[in-house]
């Protein structure tokens, strides 16, 4: 007993052999590729020098993900070190097919190194693609390869930054598999190779483009039997804009101040998201949306008269509307409320300084009456508040009514 009371009085707190075991090394292989895939392909090459067994697992990683630093743009030295750390981690892997490649950047490497990378992750089947160029006032962008565009397996592409977009009259583009496009701020050379990106995408089915400024006007012309979902947010560029996607599901369109047409009828779509500026009509908007159930407007547009005789399409599907509406977009609203029957959900806003006009409907629309559950108001007027009660009568059937009103009084008191 004396023995066992004068041992270490901090034995406790020793660990025993089991805890101290390293646990992730008796994983199996698979599993151990399978962590280090989430990590910066920099720090799973770091986990080598562990041991023996650990040496090899960076070079089967089906995902990679390289970026370089600020110092590679000062320093030549550690720019070297990156381009030959990119070179030899695409030319040591084992992996069977590639199934991502990340790349973050910055457009200061050779045309000839930049396109071997490319080249080197297609020719492993990568299936998911994301190249970041970051721009400086120096180095603009990187132009992409003509073999780029052939990749066969490419499910998944996001190009962001200073990717130049430049496919020459001669070549073609194949993407018989990619789904997904995203385009993010990128450079577009012309018209041509825009048409040619989007025609070369077979079975595409999600795009997202995004750019704030262009040198030149940009006629883009989308038609897709297969698109399913269509974000697209094209500020302070100059642009015309051609829609002809039977299959659509999903609409997002922001800041469009330019020419917007649609081909066709949208009768698949479920769901729109619409800011617009001056470059669409909504009469054109509503003309074409009548088949959605989820509708969020934001419109400083006038809408032109209705012609004499003409009968808007009703919106029978449209259960949940969010409308921001300034200037004379009060009408808008009216006209929608008549047309959607069946609405259960209104959300009302206005934040014009300019005293627009409600006009009341001759009837109180069929979803006011009786469909009606939610409705929400935040209602900013030039000089009088608008009471909800003057939008909609109070249904019976109204679960649940909120206003936020304010006035802005003459000389700013």
């Amino acid at each position: 007993m004396m023995a066992e009371n004068s041992a270490d009085p901090n034995s406790k707190h020793q660990r025993s052999p089991e805890s101290c075991l390293d646990r992730i090394s008796q994983l199996p292989d698979h599993l151990i590729e399978h962590i280090l895939s989430f990590l910066p392909t920099k720090d799973a090459v770091a986990t080598s020098i562990l041991s023996k067994r650990w040496y090899p697992f960076w070079t089967k990683l089906p995902v990679l993900h390289v970026e370089d630093s600020t110092r590679c743009e000062t320093r030549r030295q550690t720019r070297v070190k990156f381009k030959q750390f990119v070179s030899r981690v695409l030319l040591l892997n084992e992996a069977a097919s590639l199934h991502k490649f990340r790349l973050d950047c910055r457009p200061i490497y050779e045309p000839k190194c930049f396109n071997n990378w490319v080249c080197s992750a297609i020719n492993k089947g990568v299936r998911e693609i994301d190249i970041s160029i970051s721009t400086t006032p120096k180095y603009r962008f990187l132009r992409l390869p003509c073999r780029f565009f052939q990749a066969e397996k490419l499910r998944f592409l996001k190009l962001s930054g200073g990717v130049l977009i430049d496919i020459p009259g001669e070549s073609s583009v194949s993407f018989p598999s990619l789904k997904t496009l995203h385009l993010l701020y990128v450079n577009i050379a012309n018209d041509e190779s825009l048409g040619k990106l989007f025609s070369g995408c077979f079975v595409l089915e999600t795009l997202l483009l995004k750019t704030d400024y262009h040198e030149n006007t940009l006629d883009i012309k989308l038609c897709s039997s297969t698109l399913k979902s269509l974000s697209i947010n094209l500020r302070y560029a100059e642009y015309k804009l051609e829609i002809n996607a039977p299959v659509l599901e999903y609409l997002e369109l922001e800041e469009s101040y330019h020419q917007v047409s649609f081909i066709g009828n949208l009768s698949s779509l479920v769901e729109a998201n619409i800011h617009i500026n001056y470059g669409i009509s909504l009469n054109q908007l509503i003309r074409v949306l009548y088949n959605v159930k989820l509708l969020s407007l934001a419109s400083y547009s006038y809408s032109e008269p209705v012609p004499h005789g003409y009968a808007y399409p009703l919106f029978l599907n449209l259960v949940q509307l969010e409308i921001l509406i300034g200037l004379p977009g009060w009408d808008v609203l009216s006209h929608l409320l008549t047309l959607s029957h069946n609405l259960q959900t209104l959300v009302v806003e206005n934040n014009s300084t300019i005293d627009s006009r409600w006009t009341e409907p001759e009837h109180v629309p069929t979803c006011v009456s009786s469909r009606l559950t939610t409705a929400s108001f935040k209602v900013f007027q030039g000089l009088e508040v608008l009471c909800p009660e003057q939008i909609v009568r109070v249904p019976m059937g109204l679960q649940d009514m909120s206003s936020c009103n304010t006035v802005k009084r003459s000389g700013g008191k």
